[in-house]
């Protein structure tokens, strides 16, 4: 299959032809949006990273925020410094322009003006957005897909119906010469063992299991039973009653490919095929994470109940445009209440309508539709921001 996307210098593609502006420092989380309003594809994209971050937090977060910035769907990127934050404005700007796109790094150190340094990114904004609008979409294949997928306010209908479907649109781009990446290590507990049979490699197995019991030992440090603790009260309402019924039916939106490695929160994938991100299961974080991966798009598989009625998503009440969400619901109960914030609706398997299979292939043609920028999915259309946010473990100061 094949799609319409914009091709870039280093000959990735993109699925949506933003202008990024990105502060280095929560403290001028302001700035962008300053700088973006009114410019046409100019995205502001504040976040939470700061000097009081420590150690591997740091490097996790300054080196995801150069990997969100290299996202194949971001034309250019305007990068703003002050000049004195812990995480070096000059190695972000450098690791960006790995990605062979256009960047300007502006540091009010530099300027001594709050004004000036608006002014100028307002200048740089408009510049490349003008740049970036005189692109045209060419014909991409499937192969050069990067897909991110994920479920969320889970129910009895996502394993046996969303996810399997998920599953195969994964299926399909890997077939293709794609790239499939999942995460949420606390949704894999109880069921690492049947994805770690799937590993190329032992020593991707090995991984797989050492991600669990990390996840599972730092919740035990807090003095909580991840085991009471979920499945949610939402996913037990849901008809779910075990973490592993619950991993069971979430590691089914991966499809059935053999998994390649296993990533830490934000890095990017070294080959094609399947991959999963260690990450936490918090929407708003793993969206950073998987988009700084690299990926263009993701697939959000949805059961019902109450999260379902959100317009954004579960744990993550903001818009993300810089990766399009597909949402998808496989509950048939209470759907008219959802349809309007819904992207697409496979509960039609549960009332006989059509198959799995059926259902994949018309996902996948919404796919092609988003991805060629012919359809916009209601998380883009969303109005409301907050700051991105970023992973963090240990303490801050």
């Amino acid at each position: 299959m094949r799609f319409q996307g914009y091709r870039r210098r280093n000959g990735a593609i993109g699925i949506r032809n933003i202008v990024a502006v990105i502060p280095c420092t929560a403290c001028i989380n302001e700035l962008p949006k300053i700088i973006a309003q009114g410019i046409p594809s100019a995205l502001p994209m504040g976040h939470n990273l700061s000097c009081s971050h420590l150690g591997s937090d740091l490097e996790r977060s300054t080196r995801t925020l150069a990997n969100l910035a290299g996202n194949p769907n971001i034309y250019g990127v305007v990068l703003l410094g002050m000049g004195c934050e812990q995480m070096s404005p000059e190695r972000i700007y450098q690791d960006i322009l790995k990605f062979e796109k256009p960047a300007e790094l502006l540091i009010l150190r530099d300027l001594g003006d709050w004004n000036k340094l608006a002014e100028n990114g307002k200048k740089v904004a408009a510049r490349m957005s003008e740049e970036a609008a005189r692109l045209e979409r060419v014909e991409a294949e499937f192969g050069e897909i990067t897909l991110g997928i994920k479920c969320g306010g889970s129910d009895t209908t996502s394993g046996v119906v969303s996810n399997p479907v998920a599953g195969i649109v994964a299926d399909r781009i890997i077939q293709e010469g794609g790239t499939a990446i999942f995460t949420e290590t606390p949704e894999i507990l109880g069921a690492e063992h049947v994805l770690a049979r799937r590993a190329v490699t032992k020593d991707v197995a090995d991984k797989v299991f050492e991600a669990a019991r990390t996840t599972e030992r730092r919740i035990d440090e807090m003095g909580v039973d991840l085991r009471g603790s979920e499945p949610t009260p939402a996913n037990i309402e849901g008809g779910l009653t075990t973490i592993e019924e619950k991993s069971l039916g979430a590691i089914i939106k991966a499809g059935s490919a053999p998994l390649q490695g296993v990533l830490n929160y934000g890095e990017r994938p070294s080959g094609k095929g399947l991959y999963f991100m260690d990450g936490p299961a918090r929407t708003a974080e793993l969206l950073v994470g998987t988009a700084a991966a690299g990926c263009h798009l993701m697939i959000f598989s949805m059961g019902g109940g109450l999260p379902s009625l959100l317009p954004m998503l579960p744990a993550a009440p903001a818009r993300f445009p810089v990766m399009p969400v597909i949402k998808m619901s496989g509950n048939p109960d209470g759907y008219e209440k959802r349809k309007d914030i819904i992207d697409i609706y496979v509960g039609s398997v549960i009332e006989g309508e059509e198959t799995i299979q059926q259902a994949g292939e018309r996902l996948l043609r919404e796919f092609v539709q988003v991805a060629s920028g012919k359809k916009q999915t209601h998380f883009e259309r969303g109005t409301y921001e907050e700051p991105l946010l970023i992973q963090i473990d240990g303490p801050s100061l």
